[in-house]
């Protein structure tokens, strides 16, 4: 059967139609379109109007995108924003009643479950470890292959982060220095068992557009999926952006113009993820929540 998966995050709308065969998602289709859903969320703890209008826009076209690729099934889920949103459930309604489409807002675990079982299904390593870094919120998981055994979801989010700690163009020292504190705050609160099973992770995945973006900043050409970085080649390149205005970031190769606003912060809740963790890089992959959905769903 053809599944249609739609995940309505925090700073896109990604949707996957694929099949499952002998327990492999098998692509047909697959589209990205940042709509900004959470932003200004941290000043009015809801959903704006304009946040709102643009998401709806992109989901009625992506269901009848997914619709028109023979989906006999479509499922989509809400996570962060929708999650802390005060008005969170009401724009799941009207999700359902302007666009047709049913999506349900998930737990921070669900999310990771979902994300962990997507990006390691299939693969053969023992232990694997993971980030996720999101737009409102970054999920770390540490299990077995299709099997989350460990998973933390803390509030660091690269739009939520962007929002609060940079008004200048290029990012002052000071408001680099304020982001910089924040995420090492947000990092410190993290259990020790997740610090020790992740270091007897043998691999580190990155998943999520941060993650996938700087993979393609490093290997510009192929496909980001299962390239390495190194931490020493992330920390040069985010020392190189954070000097860069908005105007030249949307120029570098390998980053989504609609992502370069908030791909500072990103990359720095990724280094200091690995720097926390004792880890000298990452694996990107392009699997995650969609193909968990599917997974799931089979």
């Amino acid at each position: 059967m053809i599944i249609g998966a739609i995940d309505v995050g925090s700073n896109s709308i990604k949707y996957l139609v694929a099949s499952v065969q002998r327990g492999r998602v098998r692509k047909i289709a697959v589209r990205s379109d940042i709509t900004r859903l959470s932003g200004g969320l941290d000043r009015t703890n809801a959903l704006s109007a304009a946040a709102q209008e643009r998401t709806l826009a992109v989901l009625r076209r992506f269901a009848r995108d997914v619709a028109g690729h023979g989906a006999r099934k479509i499922v989509a889920v809400g996570t962060e924003a929708m999650r802390v949103a005060r008005n969170g459930k009401s724009f799941a309604a009207r999700c359902l009643k302007e666009a047709g489409v049913p999506v349900r807002i998930i737990s921070g675990r669900e999310e990771a479950r979902l994300a962990y079982l997507g990006a390691t299904g299939g693969r053969r390593e023992k232990r694997i470890a993971a980030i996720d870094i999101g737009g409102g919120s970054t999920e770390f998981m540490v299990g077995s292959p299709g099997r989350l055994r460990i998973d933390v979801s803390v509030p660091l989010g690269a739009v939520r982060l962007t929002e609060r700690h940079f008004a200048s163009d290029p990012p002052a020292l000071v408001e680099r220095l304020s982001l910089f504190r924040a995420v090492h705050e947000g990092l410190e609160r993290l259990p020790r068992r997740l610090a020790v099973a992740i270091g007897r992770a043998g691999t580190f995945l990155g998943i999520g557009g941060t993650c996938v973006n700087v993979a393609r900043m490093v290997h510009p050409r192929g496909d980001p999926e299962g390239r390495r970085v190194p931490l020493e080649t992330l920390e040069s390149i985010l020392d190189g952006l954070a000097e860069l205005t908005l105007a030249r970031r949307k120029r570098v190769p390998g980053i989504d113009p609609a992502r370069a606003d908030i791909i500072i912060a990103g990359a720095r809740i990724l280094v200091e993820s690995l720097k926390a963790f004792d880890i000298d890089g990452f694996t990107a992959t392009t699997r995650g929540l969609r193909h968990g959905l599917i997974l799931s769903l089979s």
